[in-house]
């Protein structure tokens, strides 16, 4: 590690569960997973991983806009 920090987040403990389960399968700790998804992320060309969807996805409501 180059320049390691404590996340801090406050996550779902089901998914932090998954997360580290999915971890120990890979026989890998989770933050070596953390840093391994977001060193491979595919980005779309907004920047943004391919399954966040677009503000103008049809079906889907806007949460922020009145």
């Amino acid at each position: 590690m180059k320049d390691p920090i404590p996340l801090g987040w406050r996550v779902e403990r089901e998914n932090r569960d998954k997360f580290t389960e999915l971890a120990a399968k890979a026989g890998i700790s989770g933050a070596a997973l953390f840093d391994m998804m977001v060193e491979t992320l595919e980005l779309d060309e907004r920047g943004l991983p391919n399954w966040v969807l677009r503000e103008d996805a049809e079906g889907h409501l806007p949460i922020d806009k009145p």
